[in-house]
């Protein structure tokens, strides 16, 4: 499986949390327990930033592929933390 593939797993499994986790929030609320709905609410922001920043990974993965295609030789290299 290649590194395109699983990014794409990986944005689906967070869609379908961002999903799950709407879906709480909306029966917590309803139900008046809104101090879990607004933990459940943070939850949710971080899955939504982690979401962007997984569309962001594909994006430079697929204009990796397109200059590869291009016969231009480029390669996704991991950004180590020190570097940051």
């Amino acid at each position: 499986m290649d590194a395109l593939e699983k990014l794409n797993q990986q944005i689906n499994r967070e869609l379908a949390c961002i999903d799950d986790l709407t879906d709480v929030i909306k029966l917590h609320v309803k139900a008046g327990r809104i101090n879990i709905a607004k933990q459940l609410e943070r939850d949710l922001h971080n899955s939504l930033k982690q979401l962007e920043q997984l569309h962001e990974r594909k994006r430079f993965w697929i204009i990796v592929e397109d200059l590869n295609r291009e016969g231009v030789l480029a390669k996704v290299v991991k950004k180590l933390a020190h570097q940051a």
